[in-house]
């Protein structure tokens, strides 16, 4: 499996259209009285492409909430696809219903990786930071490269 630190790095030198979300930070997607954490796969500046077991219905309409902060992150969405990859494995299309939603997601999506950060130097470097000294490190190192 390929480290944070190389996928930033080799995000760094090629254009992205989407955010990948750190994997070790859960997602929940709630639809249709069912929750289940799934992982992220892809964020765009439109949407988000998960991992899951099932696909959903298109045009479902979705609560998706990001538990890492202390006031938890909820927005709404919609299934605009869904693909099976393998009998058990499917990828979920979703996009918001508006473009101050997208912009909050992608906002949470850079606190969610500099937390990722803040772990990762922890674990590798045996170096505790804050969350502002890895946010200041992180917006140095990866910030310019941060889809727009």
């Amino acid at each position: 499996m390929e480290s944070t630190a190389n996928a930033e790095d080799r995000d760094a030198m090629t254009p992205r259209r989407y955010i990948r979300h750190p994997s070790e930070i859960p997602i929940v997607i709630q639809a249709a009285d069912q929750a289940a954490t799934l992982r992220l796969k892809d964020f765009s500046l439109g949407g988000l492409c998960l991992h899951t077991d099932h696909c959903l219905a298109e045009q479902s309409e979705i609560l998706i909430r990001i538990p890492l902060l202390p006031s938890e992150f909820e927005a709404r969405g919609r299934v605009i696809w869904c693909h099976y990859l393998s009998h058990d494995q499917a990828l979920l299309g979703i996009c918001f219903h508006d473009p101050e939603t997208a912009y909050a997601v992608r906002m949470v999506e850079q606190i969610c990786h500099i937390e990722s950060y803040r772990r990762r130097i922890g674990r590798e470097q045996n170096r505790a930071l804050s969350s502002e000294e890895a946010a200041v490190e992180w917006i140095a190192r990866y910030a310019r490269h941060f889809p727009q």
